[in-house]
C-alpha cells in the first residue's frame, strides 16, 4: 500500500507539472499523446501480471526449469514488434517527432514493461512484499525525477519519450539482481504452459480493454477530437488526467495483490455483500463527484497557469466515471481469482467497444465524452456483476 501511494503520488506529480512547465501547448498535447499510447500499452501487460500473481505458487522444491522463461521470450519479441510499429504510427499521426526515435523509445517501454509484469506478477505470486514494494517505487522514482528535468530543460519529444521508457527497464533489472537467488527455481505454476498462455491471452486482452478506457482514453479523444479547439481539447485530456488518477490508478495497481492476497482461494461472494459492497463506492462516488464540481475548475485553472477552463458539470462527470472504471478494476479481479477469465474479458470489451463507439458520434466533443466515459463503464459493471452473483460456472 505504501508502494503504491508512493507511485500513484509521484505519477500524478508527473501528470501536474508537464503542463506546468512544457509552455508549449502543443507540445504538451503530444506528450500526454505519447504517454498515454505507452500505458494503453502496458495496461494491455498487465494482464500478463494478473494471471502470473494467480498461477505462481511457492515451490516445495527447487524447479529447475519453468515455463516463464519460454513465455517472456516469445512475449518479449511480440512487444519489441507492437512498440516499433506503436511508435512508428504516433509519428506519422498524432506526435510530430522523429520516426526513428519514437519507435526506438516505445519499443524499449513495452519489452521493458513486459519484464516489469512477469516479475512483479512472481514476487506477487510467492508474496514477497519487499520487493514487490521496492520494484514499484524505484520505476515511478526513476521516471518522475528525469521526467522533471526533462520539463525544466524543455527537451523536445523524442527525449521525453526515452525518459518515460528506460525506467521500465533499469528498475526490474536492479531488483533482480536482489531477489534472482530467491526466486530461480523456488516458485511453481497451477497450470500448464498452454493453460498459461490461454488464460494470459484473456486477461491481456481484458487490460487492453481496460487500458482503451483508462490510460488509452486522451489518446482516444486525440484520435476522434474532429474540428474541436486545442484548447476545449487540452483542456478535457488535463481535467481527465488529474481527476481520474487518484482514483483509478490505486486500485489498478492493487489489482494483483488483490488476485493473490483477498479472491485467490476465496469462496464465491455472497450477492448481499457485492450489492452492499456497490452501493458503498456509489455514494463515495457521488461525494467526490460533488466535491470535484466545487473545486475541480479552479485547480485546473492553477496547474494550467489559466491556459485550460473546465466546468463544474464537467468535472462531476469525470470523477463519477473513474469511480465506475474503478469498480471494474475491483470485480474483474475478483473473477480472474475465480478464474472466470472469459467473464472479466467480456465485461471490459462490451465497456471498451461502447466507449469507441460513443467517441465517434457527431456531437460537440463536450458531450460525447460524457457519453462515452460513464455509459460504457455501467455496461461492463453490470457484466461483471451478473457473473459474480452467480454460483456456478467457471468461464
Amino acid at each position: 500500500m505504501l508502494a503504491t501511494a508512493v507511485a500513484g503520488i509521484l505519477g500524478y506529480a508527473v501528470q501536474v507539472l508537464a503542463p506546468a512547465l512544457l509552455v508549449d501547448r502543443g507540445t504538451y498535447i503530444a506528450f500526454s499523446v505519447l504517454w498515454s499510447a505507452v500505458y494503453l500499452c502496458g495496461s494491455a501487460m498487465s494482464g500478463v501480471q494478473q494471471e502470473i500473481s494467480r498461477a505462481v505458487h511457492p515451490a516445495l522444491e527447487r524447479i529447475v526449469d519453468s515455463p516463464l522463461r519460454s513465455f517472456t521470450w516469445g512475449a518479449g519479441i511480440v512487444a519489441v514488434l507492437i512498440g516499433l510499429l506503436t511508435g512508428a504510427g504516433l509519428a506519422l499521426s498524432v506526435v510530430p517527432g522523429d520516426l526513428m526515435a519514437l519507435s526506438g523509445a516505445v519499443g524499449i517501454a513495452l519489452v521493458g514493461y513486459l519484464i516489469t509484469t512477469v516479475l512483479t506478477g512472481v514476487l506477487y505470486g510467492l508474496a514477497l512484499w519487499r520487493q514487490v514494494a521496492a520494484l514499484v517505487i524505484l520505476d515511478a522514482t526513476l521516471r518522475a525525477a528525469a521526467l522533471t528535468l526533462a520539463f525544466a530543460f524543455q527537451m523536445p519529444i523524442e527525449v521525453l519519450a526515452l525518459v518515460i521508457s528506460f525506467p521500465f527497464v533499469l528498475a526490474p533489472a536492479a531488483v533482480w539482481l536482489i531477489v534472482r537467488s530467491r526466486i530461480t527455481g523456488g516458485h511453481i505454476l497451477d497450470v500448464s504452459f498452454m493453460e498459461l498462455v490461454g488464460n494470459i491471452l484473456r486477461t491481456v486482452a481484458a487490460a487492453a480493454c481496460m487500458g482503451a478506457m483508462i490510460s488509452g482514453l486522451p489518446l482516444l479523444i486525440g484520435l476522434t477530437k474532429g474540428s474541436s479547439a486545442e484548447a476545449v481539447l487540452g483542456a478535457v485530456i488535463l481535467a481527465i488526467t488529474l481527476t481520474r488518477a487518484p482514483i483509478v490508478v490505486p486500485v489498478i495497481a492493487l489489482q494483483s495483490f488483490l488476485i493473490s492476497a483477498i479472491f485467490r482461494g476465496r469462496p464465491h461472494p455472497a450477492p448481499r455483500i457485492v450489492v452492499r459492497l456497490l452501493l458503498l463506492a456509489l455514494v463515495g462516488i457521488v461525494v467526490l463527484a460533488g466535491l470535484a464540481s466545487l473545486i475541480g475548475p479552479w485547480i485546473i485553472q492553477l496547474v494550467s497557469a489559466g491556459r485550460f477552463e473546465v466546468s463544474p458539470g464537467m468535472m462531476a462527470i469525470i470523477v463519477l466515471s473513474g469511480g465506475l472504471v474503478a469498480i471494474m478494476c475491483i470485480s474483474g479481479p475478483a473473477l480472474i481469482a475465480a478464474r472466470r477469465h472469459t467473464a472479466n474479458l467480456i465485461g471490459w470489451a462490451v465497456a471498451a467497444a461502447l466507449t469507441m463507439l460513443c467517441l465517434l458520434f457527431p456531437l460537440e466533443i463536450l458531450l460525447k465524452v460524457s457519453i462515452a466515459i460513464v455509459v460504457p463503464a455501467i455496461a461492463g459493471i453490470s457484466v461483471h456483476l451478473v457473473s459474480l452473483l452467480r454460483r456456478t460456472g467457471t468461464a
